[in-house]
């Protein structure tokens, strides 16, 4: 009878044997989906930003180029959805992950290759785009099938906690590797041989995404959930068009990222050629905004549970409007402004980027999941593209007629122009987030600000 009673009271603390284990391997698989995430960080540190940045600029390319690079995400968003039919028919999310994300990740040892081979810099350039979209393209397959995995394994009462501690994570590690990657990259700068730097670098990430690919190999796939038979692609588009939430939601990331491709692949550009910054000073950038990222996200990830997604995207897409306008004061001879911008920005992005995170996860059904992920990448992607193509236009063609001029001892530049026009669409943007009981930004922002500040001097 004893024994009895001790099956039953465990049974009623710990749950039945088949629940422990079910818990037991969840944990497991979020500690894997951790580790993953750490090695897959390390080769995305080492192949975006400013490693992207100088490397085309090293290859000779013009403004309106880079910001055609920098839209190549974007412009492959439509990849999605292949995602779904691959996963249907390989009845596995796991492989169309594994395989896409090493066919996206190795594409970087082609274009380390490209730095030492003989060609004319147009050719080069032509090869860098080429290379670029075919890796967007199969990264575009593999994360639309991995959100879609992530939204089945991880529970939503612990999404808003669990990726706050995944994602400081990850920023810890995108902190030490911008820092390390831009040492490298200035050190082989000041003896004559950045190729050399950058192969270093790239052929580093490819490493280290290998790992990642193996680590992802041992997380638990949930079920494919079933298709819905003799669905089109018309019907299904129809389907989640009429999911609620998912209409608001494709309306607003269809401006705000309009505004963000307007002067998104310009930041670099006006640190290298106006600023004068080493990739080492902009590897500093990147360690302030990720410190800045990391401190935050902790408390993001608690905020966005007590007060709600949309709420937290309210709040900090305002601060992401603002924390613009301090480009307008740097200069060559003036670089600090940059890194109030990096405190800012950093701050401002980690409770942005989790919160649209947990907000698209909760929207559609579990069978219209990677097609709703799908129908908000291609809004999403299609938008930063025609922005970033007509940021390169307004660079290419105003300039010549309007800028620079001159005002004291303060000289408006192209960029400016392109980050004044990209803080006021932002802000004007947020008036699209669905409506709760919230409030407007501002209002958002102030009870943010009170649930942050509220905590701190409870925590002394």
């Amino acid at each position: 009878m004893t024994a009895r009673l001790k099956r039953v009271y465990l049974r009623l603390v710990f749950g039945t044997p088949a629940q422990r284990t079910q818990v037991s391997e969840l944990r497991r698989s979020l500690h894997v989906s951790t580790v993953e995430g750490i090695f897959a960080t390390v080769h995305l540190a080492l192949t975006s930003g400013l490693f992207l940045t100088n490397y085309a600029i090293t290859l000779g390319c013009p403004d309106w180029l880079l910001g055609v690079i920098d839209a190549l995400p974007f412009l492959c968003t439509g990849f999605a959805f292949l995602s779904p039919m691959l996963v249907r028919r390989m009845r596995s999310r796991k492989r169309v992950v594994v395989g896409f994300a090493l066919a996206h990740r190795a594409a970087w040892l082609a274009l380390a290759v490209l730095l030492f081979v003989d060609l004319a810099p147009q050719v080069k350039q032509a090869l860098l785009v080429l290379t670029l979209l075919l890796s967007n393209a199969a990264a575009v397959v593999a994360g639309n099938a991995w959100l879609a995995w992530m939204a089945d394994l991880v529970p939503p009462a612990i999404r808003g906690s669990y990726y706050g501690r995944r994602n400081a994570a990850l920023g810890a590690v995108s902190l030490s590797m911008l820092l390390a990657g831009s040492y490298v990259l200035t050190l082989f700068e000041q003896h004559g041989r950045i190729e050399t730097g950058f192969a270093v670098c790239f052929v580093f990430a490819v490493v280290s995404a290998l790992v990642a690919a193996r680590t992802l190999g041992r997380q638990l796939e949930p079920g494919v959930p079933a298709a819905h038979p003799g669905r089109t692609l018309r019907e299904t588009f129809g389907a989640v068009w009429r999911t609620p939430g998912v209409p608001q939601a494709a309306r607003f990331i269809l401006t705000w990222q309009f505004c963000i491709g307007l002067s998104a692949a310009y930041f670099g550009a006006h640190m290298v050629r106006v600023l004068k910054m080493s990739p080492f000073e902009m590897g500093l950038f990147g360690v302030v905004t990720s410190v800045s990222a990391l401190l935050a996200m902790p408390t993001w990830g608690r905020l966005d549970r007590r007060l709600g997604s949309v709420a937290v995207l309210s709040g900090s897409g305002l601060l992401i409007g603002l924390h613009i306008l301090p480009w307008l004061a740097s200069s060559e001879a003036v670089v600090w402004p940059v890194y109030a911008v990096g405190v800012l920005g950093g701050f401002a992005w980690a409770g942005f980027n989790l919160s649209w995170f947990n907000y698209t996860q909760s929207l559609g059904p579990a069978e219209l999941r990677q097609h709703t992920f799908g129908v908000i990448g291609f809004f999403q992607g299609s938008a930063f593209f025609v922005g970033s193509i007509l940021g390169g236009i307004v660079l290419a063609v105003l300039p010549d007629r309007l800028l620079p001029w001159e005002l004291g001892p303060w000289t408006f530049v192209n960029y400016f122009l392109l980050f004044a026009l990209s803080a006021g669409g932002r802000l004007a943007s947020l008036g699209l987030l669905p409506r709760t009981g919230q409030g407007g930004p501002w209002r958002c922002c102030a009870r943010i600000a009170a649930a942050w500040f509220g905590r701190s001097r409870r925590g002394r």
